[in-house]
């Protein structure tokens, strides 16, 4: 799966201290639908039917955990 990431990352060098920003990985939906089972232990069609009204192209496997979970009434 082709990702974008964004994270912050702090390490510590000979006394000095650099921040790298890291995006959390992005996935396009098609592909976090095709790997459901596996990511979220859901099926392909609650996958769908949690998507279902969003218009996003792309979501991080955190955001697509949140609103599957949501629409499933759980508590994450």
């Amino acid at each position: 799966m082709a990702a974008k990431s964004n994270q912050n990352v702090v390490t510590e060098d000979a006394g000095k201290s650099t921040t790298v920003t890291r995006k959390e990985p992005r996935y396009k939906i098609e592909k976090l639908r095709e790997n459901s089972m596996q990511l979220f232990g859901v099926t392909v069609s609650t996958f769908d039917g949690a998507m279902y009204g969003h218009k996003e192209t792309e979501m991080t496997i955190k955001e697509a955990k949140a609103v599957i979970d949501k629409w499933l009434g759980r508590k994450g």
